[in-house]
This record gives structure tokens, C-alpha cells and sequence, in this order.
């Protein structure tokens, strides 16, 4: 009885190391999106503004709606270099397979800058907390889904001129994504972090006067997500796959400070 219990548990661990070392499946996709965003900045104080925003993201080469975003914060200047910040963002977003669902994000911001001259540099670090409706298996897809945001951004302020061109680059970083298992009902539960996110941006803003401004932008993503799935009654992983895509994304935004 000892040694059939001994080989039993053998199989049984042959058959988790099989499905967990399933062949990863790649996709790689490229799409032109658009971006247009209205906002409104109501300062409190000196050292504080509330913000409110409008966005509208575009996809499938500018022919459907993507997400819309409301958004909701504040930000807090204790010191000329540093700001500190609060943002709540409701969500409707639209999947080509789930239609239409909601999501709430809450970002985290520390940022600092240093003016050499006419350039202005910055770093912000931000974490993002995005908050499902829906029910949802760990293994699969945490919630919430915890990302931190490296940005590096250089601006450049023209004497006598309006326009102020910039360019960023930012970096995002899992902080909680699920590793994958041979079966999420009988192995334990652990994370396995990676970079999903590289962004690069090339913009300019237009300050129209001292209360309206715009912000014409461009930005390349490229996105990499590792997904995998479960069978909901045995638990065995069905699929292990990584999604790339390549975003060409153009925008716009407003702002009006009172």
C-alpha cells in the first residue's frame, strides 16, 4: 500500500509539472488609437488643485470606442520641486470578447523636477491600483491589478513662444501578477512580477493664455501581458500565452485652470 501511494503521488506530480510547463502561445497585434481629453484645474490655495477630467480613448485604427475615462484628484505642492498626488478614475471599457464593463483605478503619484536653464526634468513615480467588477480567479487576473509607472520627462521652454515641446519615456512594472501553475486548486498561490509596458512620447503644449491651454501628443506602447487559464472544474491550466501589441496612439488635451 506504501509504494502504490508513493508511485500515486509520483504521477501526481509528473502530471502538475506536465501542465505547468504547457508550450507559451504568442500573438502580436498593432493598432492607431486616438485620444481626446477635456479637463478643468480649480486651485485651493497655493499649494493645492483639485482636477476633473473628460476622456475619450479610441481604437481599431480610430474606429471604435475603447474607454471612456472620468477622472477625479488632487494634487499637493509642499515643496517648488515636489508635487504629491491622489486620482480616482471611473472606467467604462470596451473588450471585443466581454463588451462593455467597468473598472475603477486609483493612482499614486510622488513626482519631482530639476530646471537646468530653459529645460525642465522630471520624475514621477506613480502606482496604480485597478479594481474589477467582476468576479474573478487569482490565478487568472488579481484584483486589484498593482503596477508602479517610471516616468522620465524633459520639457523645454521657448522664450517668447507659447508652444513648450517634451518628451518622456515610461516604464510600467507588475507588482502583483499571478504566476502560473499546473493547477490552481491544488498548487500554492505566488506572483511572478514583469515589465508589461514601455512608453515613449513626443508632445507639445500651447498655452493659449494663462487659464486655457492645449497638449498635442504621440505615443508608441508596447504592451506585453501573460495570461493563463484554468479548467473551472479540474483546475488544470488550459492555455499559458503571451499577448504583445504595438500601439500608435495620437492625442489631444484641454485644460482650463480657473
Amino acid at each position: 500500500m506504501k509504494k502504490f501511494l508513493i508511485v500515486l503521488a509520483s504521477a501526481a506530480m509528473t502530471l502538475s509539472a506536465a501542465a505547468q510547463t504547457l508550450p507559451l502561445t504568442e500573438s502580436s497585434t498593432s493598432d492607431v488609437q486616438g485620444r481626446f481629453r477635456a479637463g478643468l484645474t480649480v486651485p485651493i490655495g497655493k499649494s493645492v488643485n483639485v482636477q476633473w477630467s473628460e476622456q475619450l480613448r479610441l481604437g481599431d485604427n480610430f474606429g471604435s470606442v475603447e474607454k471612456v475615462v472620468s477622472s477625479l484628484g488632487v494634487d499637493y505642492k509642499p515643496l517648488p520641486f515636489l508635487k504629491l498626488g491622489a486620482e480616482y478614475c471611473f472606467v467604462n471599457e470596451h473588450d471585443a470578447v466581454e463588451g462593455w464593463d467597468i473598472r475603477h483605478r486609483l493612482n499614486l503619484d510622488v513626482a519631482g523636477s530639476y530646471r537646468a536653464g530653459r529645460v525642465k526634468l522630471s520624475l514621477r513615480e506613480r502606482v496604480r491600483l485597478r479594481f474589477r467588477s467582476d468576479s474573478v480567479n487569482r490565478f487568472e487576473k488579481p484584483d486589484p491589478f498593482v503596477t508602479l509607472r517610471s516616468r522620465v520627462k524633459a520639457a523645454y521652454d521657448i522664450r517668447h513662444s507659447r508652444w513648450e515641446p517634451y518628451a518622456y519615456a515610461e516604464l510600467y512594472v507588475t507588482l502583483n501578477a499571478p504566476a502560473p501553475v499546473g493547477n490552481f486548486k491544488t498548487d500554492a498561490f505566488s506572483h511572478d512580477n514583469y515589465i508589461n509596458r514601455v512608453r515613449l512620447a513626443v508632445g507639445t503644449e500651447y498655452k493659449i493664455d494663462k487659464r486655457n491651454r492645449l497638449d498635442f501628443y504621440y505615443m508608441v506602447h508596447f504592451n506585453r501581458e501573460f495570461r493563463a487559464r484554468y479548467k473551472a472544474g479540474s483546475g488544470d491550466m488550459k492555455e499559458w500565452s503571451l499577448a504583445k501589441q504595438c500601439n500608435h496612439v495620437f492625442g489631444i488635451d484641454y485644460n482650463f485652470k480657473l
